[in-house]
């Protein structure tokens, strides 16, 4: 197995999420990268399930932070839409706080 480059080591990958299983047992996963936060959790709405990701900027924990200063996204509640939380996040990472 080959080093990864300091560059990589920055970036959120899917594994790291854990399992959709874990989100429906009601649990929320937050995590950090340098000065960004974020926040992943289950959604649902009657027969709607979706990822509901939040993003801000530290030092501040959710709930001391303004909802106003977060950024608020949602995806499929599957195993490609957390494919695609993992992609959004490292996006707002790159262009933001990077």
């Amino acid at each position: 197995m080959g080093k990864k480059n300091k560059k990589e080591q920055n970036y959120l990958r899917r594994e790291q999420i854990l399992s959709l299983e874990y989100y429906n047992y009601k649990g929320i996963f937050t995590g950090s990268m340098k000065a960004m936060n974020y926040r992943i959790e289950k959604k649902e709405e009657e027969e709607k399930k979706s990822f509901l990701v939040h993003i801000w900027k530290g030092p501040y924990n959710f709930e001391a932070t303004s909802k106003e200063e977060m950024r608020k996204k949602e995806f499929p509640f599957t195993n490609e839409g957390a494919e695609e939380v993992t992609g959004w996040i490292n996006e707002v990472f790159t262009s933001d706080f990077m």
